[in-house]
Parts: C-alpha cells; sequence; structure tokens
C-alpha cells in the first residue's frame, strides 16, 4: 500500500473518530459547565496535572521503541510490558501516598479523595497502553476510531447522567474513569493477536530497547512540566477559580485544534518512520504533512480568535465569560504550535529523540521564569507573556531539530504555508473590523450576528483562496486523485 493510500485511509478513519470525540468532549463539557463550579474545573485541572507528572517518568519511551523498531520480538515487547505494568502499579500507590501532600499544598481537602480515585486511570493504562502503539503501527484505524467513538459517547452520557443526579465534580472524574478503562481493555483485546505478551521478562531485553526511547521520556517529562507550570503557580498563588476559567479558556481552543493534529500525528508518525533512512523521502512527506496541517489550522484558529466571546458564551455559558480574552490568546499562539509540532516527529523518524529533549529544556528554563514573575501581575499577563515567548521558541527548535535531523532550507519551509497565512491574516482582521464597527448591527441576536459575521469569515477565506488556485488544486489531486 503507498504512502497516499496509508494517509488517506486512516485520514478517514482518524478524522472520523476525531471528529465524533471533539464533538462528545465538547458535549459533556457544554453540559458539566451548566452543573460544576470553576473551582471544580480547577480542582480537576490539579489532579490532570499531578497524575500526568507520574505518568511521565513511569513512562520509559517504550511507545516510541515501538514506533522506531521495525520488528519487536514476543520476548521483547512482553518485558517491555511488564516492565511498564510494575512502574504503573507502584505509580498509583506513590499517588495514593502523596495525595494529602498535594491537597495541603494547594489548600484543598477535597483533593486527598479524588487523587487516588483519578489515579485508577494509570491502573488501567498497564494494561493497554503499549498496544496502542501496537495498532497504530499495524495501521488499525478503523478499530482506534471505532474505540474512540464509543469510549466518548459512553464518557458522555455517564457524565450527563451523573450531573443531573447531582454528583458535582464525580461526574467529570467518573466519565474520564469510563472512557480510559474502555480504551485500554479494547486496546489490549485488539492489539493482542498482533503481538502476543506472555509470563517472560528479561532485563537485558529492556535496558537497550529502553535508551531508544530514554530522550524521548525525558522530553515528555521537562515537556509535562512546561505545559503544567502554569497550572502549578496558578493553582497555588491565584487559587482553584482562576485556574478552572484558565484551564477552560486553554483546553477550548487546545480540543478544537487537536482534530486535526490527531489525525495527522497519528497517521504522519508511522509513515514518517518507515523507510527513515531516506532523507529526502522524509523530508518531502514532513513538508506535506506540514502544508495539510497549516491550510486547515490556520483558518479555525483564527476564526476562535476573531469569534471568541460568541464561541465561550456559546460552549461555557455567561458564567465563563472572562475566558474570552484567554482564548483568543491561545488561539493565535495554537495556530503557531500547530505549524510547528511536527518537528520532534523528525526526531523520532531519525532515531535523534535526544535533540527532542534539548529542544524541550529551552521551553521549560524559558516558559518557567516567565510564568513565575507574570504570575504576580494578572492572569491576562501571564497569557500574553507566554504567548509571546513560545513564538520566540520557534526559530531554536528549527536549528537543534531540523538542521540536525533532515536540514532543508527555511525558505522552502516557509512556502508551504507562508502566502497562505498572510491572505487568512488579513481576512481575519478585516472580519475583526467590521464586528467592532458594528456593520451588521444585530445586538438583539447574538446568535444571529454571530453566523452572519461568521458568513462573511467564510466569504474573505474564499476570497483568499483565489490567489493561491495552485495550492487549492494541490489538495483537490490529493484528495480525489486515484492512487497508481
Amino acid at each position: 500500500m503507498s504512502d497516499k493510500s496509508v494517509a488517506l485511509k486512516g485520514g478517514f478513519w482518524t478524522s472520523i473518530s476525531t471528529g465524533v470525540v471533539m464533538l462528545a468532549q465538547f458535549g459533556r463539557v457544554v453540559i458539566l459547565t451548566r452543573f460544576l463550579e470553576k473551582s471544580d474545573f480547577g480542582a480537576v485541572a490539579i489532579i490532570n496535572m499531578v497524575i500526568g507528572l507520574c505518568v511521565s517518568f513511569t513512562d520509559l519511551g517504550f511507545s516510541s521503541v515501538i514506533m522506531y523498531k521495525q520488528k519487536l520480538t514476543s520476548r521483547e515487547f512482553s518485558s517491555l510490558y511488564w516492565s511498564q505494568f510494575v512502574l504503573f502499579g507502584l505509580l498509583y500507590v506513590l499517588l495514593t501516598l502523596l495525595s494529602p501532600a498535594v491537597a495541603s499544598f494547594y489548600r484543598t481537602p477535597i483533593l486527598a479523595a479524588l487523587i487516588p480515585l483519578s489515579g485508577l486511570s494509570v491502573v488501567f493504562q498497564a494494561l493497554g497502553k503499549l498496544y496502542d502503539s501496537v495498532l497504530q503501527k499495524k495501521y488499525q484505524f478503523k478499530a482506534l476510531a471505532m474505540r474512540n467513538i464509543i469510549s466518548n459517547v459512553l464518557s458522555l452520557l455517564l457524565a450527563w447522567f451523573l450531573a443531573y443526579k447531582g454528583y458535582g465534580i464525580y461526574s467529570l472524574i467518573y466519565s474520564t474513569l469510563c472512557s480510559i478503562v474502555v480504551v485500554n481493555v479494547w486496546n489490549l483485546l485488539s492489539g493482542f493477536k498482533y503481538q502476543r505478551v506472555s509470563l517472560t521478562f528479561s532485563m537485558k531485553e529492556v535496558l537497550p530497547l529502553a535508551k531508544i526511547g530514554i530522550y524521548q521520556t525525558g522530553t515528555r517529562i521537562v515537556d509535562f512540566i512546561a505545559g503544567k507550570i502554569d497550572v502549578f503557580i496558578i493553582g497555588r498563588f491565584l487559587g482553584t477559580d482562576v485556574l478552572g476559567v484558565y484551564d477552560l479558556a486553554k483546553d477550548l481552543v487546545h480540543r478544537i485544534i487537536n482534530f486535526v493534529n490527531t489525525v495527522v500525528s497519528k497517521v504522519a508518525l508511522p509513515i514518517l518512520a518507515n523507510n527513515n533512512n531516506d532523507d529526502e523521502a522524509v523530508k518531502a512527506r514532513f513538508l506535506m504533512v506540514t502544508k495539510v496541517v497549516a491550510y486547515i489550522c490556520i483558518p479555525i484558529c483564527l476564526a476562535i480568535a476573531v469569534f471568541s466571546k460568541d464561541v465561550v458564551w456559546i460552549v461555557y455559558g455567561e458564567k465563563f465569560m472572562d475566558a474570552s480574552f484567554m482564548v483568543t490568546i491561545f488561539a493565535i499562539g495554537t495556530m503557531f504550535g500547530s505549524i510547528t509540532c511536527f518537528f520532534d516527529m523528525l526526531g523520532i523518524a531519525k532515531g535523534r529523540t535526544d535533540l527532542n529533549f534539548k529542544a524541550t529544556l529551552f521551553r521549560i528554563a524559558i516558559i518557567t521564569p516567565s510564568t513565575l514573575v507574570c504570575c504576580q501581575f494578572s492572569i491576562e499577563t501571564l497569557v500574553v507573556c507566554n504567548f509571546l515567548f513560545g513564538v520566540l521558541l520557534i526559530p531554536i527548535y528549527w536549528q537543534l531539530i531540523v538542521k540536525n535531523t533532515y536540514p532543508m532550507s527555511v525558505h522552502k519551509y516557509l512556502s508551504q504555508f507562508g502566502q497562505y497565512l498572510l491572505l487568512i491574516s488579513l481576512s481575519s482582521i478585516l472580519t475583526a473590523i467590521l464586528m467592532n464597527l458594528h456593520i451588521v448591527g444585530l445586538y438583539e441576536n447574538r446568535i444571529v450576528e454571530f453566523v452572519v459575521y461568521g458568513c462573511v469569515y467564510i466569504l474573505l477565506y474564499a476570497g483568499a483562496l483565489l490567489f493561491i488556485k495552485e495550492d487549492v488544486k494541490f489538495f483537490y489531486g490529493l484528495v480525489f486523485s486515484k492512487n497508481k
């Protein structure tokens, strides 16, 4: 099967599942924001940070090993599986022991009970986490799609039922656990036929494989810290109310953009990793992936930035309107991030995960002091500063990862989306100006006004495409031409 056939087939199923998942997760949040308080979402953000950090330390990059190594023996896979199983079991014990201290640090007593409960997720991850990579590598996109759809729909229904029955924050905890249980049990049952696990273990088998993923593990740890240092500081100094609004604003943008990034990354990584000794082929695939992501993410992110108040009002309700400014900044930052988020895949494809680790160290060295200082002023100041520093880090990532794996010219890279970015940015700015001038003036009906200006944005977007007809033809050919 050709790369294009794999990409189209994988993209089809992953797009369907990611779309349903996004709608289900949006539905869950829309429901829960009507029942829960801001502080509830802040508490859950702290729980996710604590559990995620612990998981990062115990995940020794075995998923990357499965993707990178062309073929694993049954003994090698079993050794990896049981190593991770034991580590995750020890992790759950550690989470339970640390939960009172975390509750005391954040002055939120309920965390002492919620962390051990939420921590059950790591027990189930021990069952099926590695099999997720096995299924991806075997191109089992349909099975993965069905898994994601079923697990998230069940989670949505459970969240609605529990919230309606007055379970409060526990409706968010239990519904999340439900999804994780279904996903990992499905992984185990579906992946077992491709890669069997036996009751064998050899440390000699684990150590060489762990060396492949060790830098990816280090990267994941420091990257997680860099991504969650804001949660750590805001929760401590500004409280769970502010943290709840901040986390919802950040999550809103990421949920929407993850529809694209999840589809592309799960399809692109196996393709980039296969035949990774052919530098020119990998670079061509990378540029194609970047172009596809840019052309989808740029208009979505800028639309969120322009219509942030309407989006927050529709999704979260009037109670969370103070999140709208943060949503605007996060949307613009995510636009840049979506264009550059595949740099690390070049490191993985080349087997140079050490470069990803070093790049992430630069990020945490800059973001941590920035967050500490800016948090002393306001949450808005923190969001703006972290956005600016995030943009400044892009050339550092380029020099460190791209130049040392699959070197290419900056001009060639920017040519994939530069003109498009400029045109869509101008369309977005013009839409924002028209909105501020109240040209339409339908103040009595916010939904109608949102729809009207949304149509204006779409028309301006369509007009911008007239200036890049060759790129439009490229995408048409990519989707509709027959494989030879």
